[in-house]
């Protein structure tokens, strides 16, 4: 084990895409987006070989809190670092259902499920297979999906989407910053929450790092642009050449733009993107509780299904 740092996130990445399969917990895109904020946390890789790939990394995002990717051969390894290094308190890890390996090794040191919000593994397949015949590595022979099947974006009169330009870095953290206000945000809770009328962290400065990291491209950044040539509505892609998967994440609209389809429209614009790039899967994690419906019902309205769920576990102090 070694210590991990932000010069460490290629090496990262690396190991997602090494074992990715379609219900992997991590994308290449979700390290990219989450960079700056992940890089200011404790981090640790590990290593078969001395001088090897990092094969597992963990991030303890709070005192108490991990994040981690891990083969089984290496799960106890990262939980004994979590251990060592959270202190005293209660601890919580966050992992697919399906990954036996860590909830199995979570139960076995104490930890029970707990009741929080959790987050669904959607798929929507973009090539012409049904999604029965899901392969576990998208191949090089699927056929392209029909247009038909994966519908061209519908907009209000005047209203026009787009990939963002080189240049409008500004305007691009402007309509996140619109999308994700914390008042925003309360709105779409059933019942609605108070978050306060705050700001999203979303700075020029901060969009800037996440477009200068790989694998972002312009060509899957996606916007609309409303009849006053303001952008309303975004939805970033992010594309996996090696496993030919697209993430989507995150999708936003202006709440002045609010029930126009836009949400929708810039989605299917960004998945017809990334098809086009040669995606022939893409997947998005709303939440899947009760409390957070509307992204839910976007995606599955676009398409999307439901392929597995993130479980929280928790020890008491």
């Amino acid at each position: 084990m070694t210590e991990g740092g932000p010069a460490d996130l290629i090496a990262m990445q690396r190991a997602v895409q090494r074992a990715w399969t379609p219900h992997s917990r991590w994308h290449i895109g979700d390290l990219a987006w989450q960079h700056t904020s992940l890089a200011e946390h404790p981090m640790a890789l590990w290593r078969p070989a001395p001088d090897g790939e990092v094969a597992a990394w963990a991030v303890r995002t709070a005192p108490g809190r991990l994040e981690l990717h891990a083969p089984p051969e290496l799960v106890d390894a990262v939980l004994s670092w979590f251990h060592e290094t959270a202190g005293t308190g209660e601890r919580t890890v966050t992992a697919m259902a399906a990954d036996t390996a860590l909830t199995g090794a979570l139960r076995a040191a104490g930890y029970r499920e707990a009741a929080e919000p959790y987050f669904l593994h959607c798929l929507r397949n973009l090539n012409a297979r049904t999604d029965d015949e899901l392969p576990a590595r998208p191949d090089d022979e699927l056929p392209a999906r029909p247009d038909d099947e994966l519908p061209a974006p519908r907009l209000p009169d005047g209203y026009r989407v787009r990939a963002v330009r080189p240049g409008e870095i500004a305007e691009r953290a402007a309509v996140h910053r619109a999308a994700w206000r914390p008042q925003r945000v309360g709105w779409l809770h059933v019942p609605p929450v108070d978050f306060g009328d705050g700001e999203s962290g979303m700075t020029t400065e901060r969009y800037a790092r996440i477009a200068a990291t790989w694998p972002y491209r312009h060509d899957l950044d996606q916007v609309v642009e409303a009849p006053d040539g303001t952008l309303v509505a975004s939805a970033l892609g992010w594309y996996d050449e090696v496993n030919r998967v697209g993430l989507l994440e995150p999708v936003g609209t202006d709440p002045g733009h609010a029930r126009l389809g836009l949400g929708a429209a810039v989605s299917l614009a960004c998945l017809r993107a990334m098809r086009d790039a040669g995606a022939t899967l893409a997947v998005v994690r709303p939440r899947g509780d009760d409390a957070y419906p509307v992204p839910r019902a976007l995606y599955h309205h676009i398409g999307f299904r439901d392929a597995g769920r993130t479980v929280t576990y928790r020890r008491p102090a």
